[in-house]
């Protein structure tokens, strides 16, 4: 995001600090961070590299640590930006923007009451740090906190009335209390000020919200153009695409971002329902079963619905609607459906009960009538037998008299099939 418009006093303070810090690193850290700065808007890989240089050559060097965890960040590498901002921390505890990061990378781990904790013991010390407070008031407003998130942010704009990540979270408070046209002008604004992709990504929320999906998909196109990189944002536009029935472009971001995240157990089931909407059903089948296995219970009500409707290569159908039943019922056991979704449900598995006893009967009655064409082949065998003269060993055939045979009637025709007679073999 832009920069604040007024500075306050921790930041004139931190901004002291990294000139000093310049200062007393090595000539070549130097060099190498100068050279990361000028790189940044336009390569960022050589950036990155640029910066660990500096960091490897001068360890205290803390903004060059920072500024390598933001790109690596930015690029998805997760692990590595934590380990990189934990070495900004560890050169400078009272870092702003690395403890800001720092909790940001906890929140995304699932420990949002430690990143608020971190926060707020930050903010006791340096209650002036815009980049701490607007990272909790960011946290508060996902976690649903919106009175605490909107005092937060409301702190920060009286500070600085045009900070667009205070901005944003307004916006995201506003649209959560559906209050679509306050929240579409805090963005807005925002984005006036600073390109961002949460911002893109909050206004496609609002879009919507608002149930104009084409706008919605479009701004979190721009999102991701902003952030291609980010896996959440690359999942929601899948889902906002599969929902719009565009599921190839849905496919493309969404193997992205299991690509990026592949524990993510919504990933995958957003990309197994993309799979399907193409009709490739095997890889659709693939992808629920990776959703299962990363702790997904809506995966075995999609692989139910998935087994019940399509064929599978090399999958028999009574096995295959036995398997549907199978995982209806394991979603039934283990999720928790409403009344609406578990009578949908006990239809579903009456679908495939029913297609289970079709089948059998269809089978059974095949089998009756190849037993019956065999007992009647059977029963002209033994007629013609019994029919021919004494002594003959077969039924006469319509063999060539071999007294005047060609050279091409050398020997007998045999009961051999014509090629349109010949038994296909199905095709592995």
């Amino acid at each position: 995001p832009a920069e604040s418009t007024e500075v306050t006093a921790a930041e004139a303070k931190a901004a002291e600090d990294e000139r000093g810090i310049l200062e007393r690193v090595s000539a070549p850290a130097r060099a190498a961070y100068e050279q990361g700065v000028t790189l940044v808007g336009s390569d960022a890989a050589a950036a990155l590299a640029a910066f660990q240089r500096a960091a490897q050559a001068s360890p205290e060097f803390y903004v060059a640590h920072y500024n390598a965890g933001s790109l690596l960040w930015a690029a998805g590498k997760v692990t590595e930006a934590a380990a990189a901002f934990a070495a900004a921390l560890k050169a400078a505890p009272r870092y702003a923007p690395a403890l800001a990061a720092q909790a940001v990378v906890l929140e995304w781990q699932g420990r949002a009451a430690e990143a608020q904790a971190l926060l707020e013991q930050a903010l006791a010390a340096q209650p002036e740090a815009t980049e701490l407070e607007v990272t909790l008031a960011e946290l508060l407003a996902r976690a649903g906190r919106l009175s605490e998130a909107r005092e937060r942010a409301i702190a920060v704009l009286r500070r600085d009335e045009r900070n667009p990540r205070a901005l944003t979270t307004m916006g995201m408070i506003y649209r959560r209390q559906k209050m679509y046209e306050l929240s579409q002008q805090a963005l807005s604004t925002a984005l006036e000020i600073a390109p961002a992709a949460a911002t893109y990504a909050e206004l496609g929320l609002v879009y919507w919200g608002q149930d104009d999906k084409a706008r919605a998909v479009a701004a979190f196109e721009h999102a991701v153009g902003v952030a291609p990189n980010d896996a959440r944002l690359l999942n929601n536009l899948g889902a906002m695409r599969n929902e719009v029935g565009a599921f190839q472009g849905a496919i493309t971001v969404l193997e992205q971002a299991t690509a990026l995240e592949p524990a993510r157990a919504e990933y995958w089931l957003n990309l197994g329902n993309a799979y399907r909407g193409e009709q490739r059903y095997v890889d659709a089948e693939a992808a629920y079963r990776k959703a299962t296995d990363a702790g997904s219970v809506a995966a075995l009500f999609n692989l139910g619905v998935l087994y019940l409707d399509n064929e599978l290569p090399e999958k028999d159908a009574v096995a295959r609607y036995r398997e549907s039943i199978a995982f209806l019922d394991a979603y039934r056991t283990k999720g928790t459906p409403d009344a609406e979704e578990a009578e949908r449900i006990a239809e579903y598995v009456a679908v495939a009960e029913k297609a289970i006893e079709q089948e059998e009967r269809r089978r059974d009655r095949e089998r009756r009538r190849a037993e019956e064409e065999a007992q009647k082949q059977a029963d002209e065998a033994a007629k013609a037998a019994a029919a021919a003269p004494e002594g003959d060993a077969a039924p006469k055939t319509d063999a060539p008299k071999t007294d005047a045979a060609t050279p091409s009637d050398a020997a007998p025709k045999t009961d051999a099939a014509t090629p349109s007679e010949v038994l296909e073999v199905p095709i592995d």
